[in-house]
């Protein structure tokens, strides 16, 4: 896939910016808080109206309006070209395709983007809520059934939990927990399958960006239960009501999952370096690329937000070795574009929210 051209109106700093990108490379830069980000935020909106900085819509929208608009031109090989408008008012995400309202379930996953941040490091150093929600997106982000499986499963998790904080004679337990037990299976097989893909693709990357220690990178999936059948899922949830009514929340199941990332066996938290942590979290971010581009049939516009100040000139050349050729680039960086990568940009500089090219 490819971005033609952007618009942004009211979105964080810029009151009204608009950039023709040419379906190229485009490298953004400036000073830190001027908006340089904000581009690349906008354009990670696009596989499923999430940004990649905050969970609150409300803060993307400009201090003093109601709401927020951003255009997309863009093109790929499965769909063609395509006019795609978002719209962020209050809590809502609303996006239309060529003028078209479109639904979630059929909008997530359509448009693939990929961004990398500096922040991406926190998968490996956050809590298991961290890692479930990373990991939840992407695979919704590729596989609908998965999506709709984990929709199903917190709308019904959601009203156990209610049930369990006021429990009452009669109350639809059966019901719910039978939602859970089906949509489980399906998140507990989807999820270990998946990160199997992801664990040995991430493997690769890493021994490539690495280059001053090639070990092995891993994803291991920790499991809230080993057997992620319907029928135990059913069992558990029976067996555990009158504990979990005691703490009022639901203790088990995939919701209580982690996922473990390891060099050479060592947990990455624990025992890997800074330079070992960010490697590993550049070599996920490609893993998701490939497995994005091979389960989408359509190569994903990769957003690279100033990460490049984090690697020494060792992982940046192996950065580069790394980045897949055919892949649109969006860059930001407080410098202007590097020479060297074989690499045409468009450099533009950010100033105050003001966007302007830099011939």
């Amino acid at each position: 896939m490819k971005i033609k051209f952007v618009r942004l109106e009211n979105f964080r700093n810029i009151g009204f910016g608009e950039a023709d990108l040419g379906f190229g490379n485009a490298w953004i830069y400036g000073r830190n808080a001027q908006g340089k980000t904000n581009l690349l935020e906008a354009a990670g909106l696009l596989p499923a109206l999430r940004s990649f900085r905050t969970a609150k819509v409300r803060s993307m929208v400009a201090k003093g309006s109601d709401t927020s608009r951003i255009l997309f031109e863009v093109s790929g090989e499965s769909f063609g070209n395509a006019e795609i408008e978002i719209r962020l008012e209050g809590s809502s995400r609303r996006a239309f395709v060529d003028g078209e309202e479109t639904r979630m379930s059929d909008f997530i996953g359509r448009f693939p983007v990929l961004a990398m941040t500096s922040e991406d490091v926190r998968f490996l150093r956050d809590s298991p809520d961290t890692r479930r929600r990373e990991i939840d997106m992407f695979l919704s982000e590729i596989d609908p059934e998965y999506f709709s499986a984990l929709k199903k499963y917190h709308s019904a998790l959601s009203h156990r939990n209610a049930l369990l904080k006021e429990p009452f004679a009669g109350a639809p337990w059966n019901a719910f927990e039978e939602i859970m037990a089906i949509s489980a299976e399906t998140i507990s097989s989807k999820r270990g399958k998946y990160l199997e893909i992801l664990g040995k693709l991430a493997g690769e990357k890493y021994s490539k960006i690495a280059i001053d220690c090639p070990d092995s990178a891993e994803i291991r999936l920790k499991s809230s239960e080993e057997n992620c059948s319907a029928e135990n899922f059913r069992r558990i949830l029976f067996e555990s009501r009158n504990s979990d009514i005691e703490r009022g929340y639901t203790r088990k199941g995939p919701h209580r999952d982690d996922f473990a990332v390891t060099v050479s066996g060592l947990d990455t938290r624990e025992y890997s370096s800074e330079g070992q942590q960010r490697s590993a979290a550049i070599a996920l971010k490609f893993a998701e690329f490939e497995m994005f581009k091979t389960s989408k049939g359509e190569t994903p516009v990769l957003l690279c937000d100033d990460i490049l100040g984090e690697l020494d000139s060792a992982r940046k050349e192996a950065f580069w070795n790394c980045a897949p050729p055919d892949a649109q680039i969006i860059a930001s960086s407080t410098t202007p574009p590097p020479f060297g990568e074989n690499k045409k940009w468009l450099a533009m500089r950010v100033e105050n929210g003001k966007f302007s090219y830099v011939r």
